[in-house]
């Protein structure tokens, strides 16, 4: 008896679609399950070793392979774990070398000593190798606690992992338990250990930092191709966490980078300083020309600002930061204005110095000429509490993915153009089908995000419709070529399908390609490959 193949409504769509687009294709691979109570660990690949679905169940590794070039399914294997008792699942490490290993951790209660371990994953032929390598020792870790049964705990999030550029180094960084519970009396201690693209430890120590946690705020880490590792770190005056100083009306704080090298005993403090402007949000990062880039939101204003616009920098071969091509980049407020209500508008016109709210750096990239291409997206986090008709108190946490400020900057270091993406994205703590993906090629920018279908042809005077997480939405590719110019596409509409997409968690494939997974059901997942026709990728963030 043939069986009757039953397509999918939303692979129907999907390709009705492919057929008129001539800018884009795009792939669905067979559906697979994870089973239940599994552990996503991650979804990689390359050409040649095809794509790969790994994921836990208890001391189990499961591979899930497909074809690179047809998205089927090829295989699918159960490797038998030889870790720890009580291990942790930390990262798959995954390098530009075609080389993947599993990283976890346990604590050994009778030495008290945490224990970071690697396994080598040959996911061409599905096996373990090199199981157990130990990374680094230390004493205990600080990290979150979650409750593993009614009267159980255990402590996860215990270690930070970044790449430099070329993904060739791998830094792990984590803060060992306070000495201290008071914070004017502590002073963080934090292990950098870096590794090469065999897992191989190029160096490593735990350094005392220079204030207490009173003052100092770790933000975040990096590390570069010269294996050399980063922390940048908000500085206040004082124990009072002042964001103003009353007398002067200047920053209560300054931003540092805290470098730290191998024989290194002490780390080397670069200041940021934007000549009093309140820097809102900063981020580090390695460009493709192993440059450490630092690219920083500011504010002319103390209470309730926004951001006027960019300040970039980068730190140069002696290790002092300068200001990178001409340092500033205010937004221009005509662009600003755009997709906004019209009380906004007459605000922002009222308002000479107007600053836009709540952006936060997402990507730097350097593109081959010089140029630098940079994007903002609103964003906001909202904590509130309230209380149910039988009096007991709730937390809730909201969250907002909004508009998507995209600059570019030419190799002169003119400021070319900017150019607003809109969309509102709605959901709770997690990030789920909200922000979005950036590959860029010769052609220019393109941004992967699932938005409201009302808003696919919204015109300037009209503000965004709200794509709520978890309930559906529509797949858009929006490009922002070269010269400024916008074009928006709708891949295919999730409308009235039982699928999700995970744009931020979709990554670049094959110079030209976005790869990821659709969900149909809780455990029930399709690879999605969507083809940028245009040209050849030049960066991706």
């Amino acid at each position: 008896m043939k069986k009757l193949l039953i397509v999918p409504a939303c692979l129907i769509s999907a390709m009705l679609f492919a057929q008129k687009s001539n800018k884009f294709d795009f792939k669905l691979g067979t559906e697979y399950d994870l089973p239940r109570k599994t552990t996503d660990l991650a979804f990689v690949g390359n050409q040649k070793d095809g794509i790969v679905n790994l994921s836990l169940k208890k001391e189990e590794l499961i591979l899930v392979r497909f074809n690179p070039e047809t998205l089927q399914k090829t295989t699918e294997q159960t490797i038998d774990l030889d870790a720890t008792k009580n291990f942790n699942s930390e990262i798959l490490a995954d390098f530009n070398n075609g080389k993947y290993f599993w990283l976890h951790s346990d604590w050994d209660k009778s030495s008290e000593t945490e224990v970071l371990y690697c396994d080598k994953v040959d996911i061409a032929k599905g096996r373990i190798t090199d199981a157990n390598t130990v990374l680094l020792k230390t004493t205990k870790i600080s990290g979150t606690s979650v409750a593993t049964g009614f009267y159980s705990m255990k402590t996860t999030d215990k270690y930070g992992f970044q790449y430099d550029a070329a993904r060739k180094k791998m830094l792990v960084n984590y803060r060992l338990t306070p000495e201290f519970k008071n914070d004017k009396k502590n002073y963080d201690k934090i292990g950098f250990y870096v590794f090469d693209e065999n897992m191989k430890k190029l160096w490593g120590g735990e350094f005392t930092m220079p204030y207490t946690e009173a003052v100092m705020d770790n933000l975040g880490y990096s590390v570069d191709a010269d294996g050399n590792a980063y922390m940048l770190a908000k500085i206040y005056a004082s124990d009072a966490r002042k964001e103003v100083d009353k007398e002067t009306g200047n920053p209560g704080y300054h931003f540092e980078i805290l470098k730290f090298a191998k024989d290194s005993k002490t780390p080397v403090i670069i200041q940021i300083a934007l000549d009093n402007y309140f820097i809102k949000q900063t981020s580090i990062a390695e460009d493709s020309q192993h440059e450490l880039i630092v690219a920083c939101t500011y504010s002319k204003k103390s209470k309730d600002s926004g951001t006027e616009g960019v300040f970039l920098a980068k730190l140069d071969p002696s290790g002092k930061l300068v200001g990178y091509k001409k340092g500033y980049y205010p937004f221009p407020a005509e662009e600003l204005k755009k997709f906004e209500s019209a009380k906004s508008r007459r605000k922002i016109d009222k308002d000479e110095n107007y600053e836009a709210k709540n952006l936060v750096v997402r990507n730097v990239v350097i593109d081959s000429d010089g140029g630098i291409f940079l994007t903002c997206e609103e964003y906001q986090l909202i904590i509130s509490y309230y209380t149910d008709s039988r009096g007991y108190s709730h937390r809730r946490v909201d969250s907002y993915y909004g508009d998507i400020i995209a600059s570019k900057i030419d190799a002169s270091g003119n400021f070319q153009w900017l150019r607003k993406i809109p969309k509102n994205q709605r959901g709770g703590l997690s990030r789920g089908t909200m922000s979005f993906k950036l590959i860029s090629d010769a052609s220019g920018y393109y941004f992967l995000y699932l938005d409201n279908l009302k808003n696919l042809n919204l015109a300037e005077d009209e503000t965004p419709k709200a794509h709520v997480d978890g309930y559906g939405g529509q797949v858009m590719v929006t490009k922002i070529a070269n010269d400024g110019t916008i074009s928006k596409n709708l891949l295919f509409d999730t409308r009235e399908e039982d699928i999700m997409i995970f744009p931020a968690d979709f990554y670049k494939f094959n110079n030209n390609q976005f790869i990821g997974r659709a969900q149909l059901k809780k455990n029930i997942f399709q690879p999605l490959q969507i083809t940028v026709k245009e040209g050849e990728v030049v960066s991706s963030k």
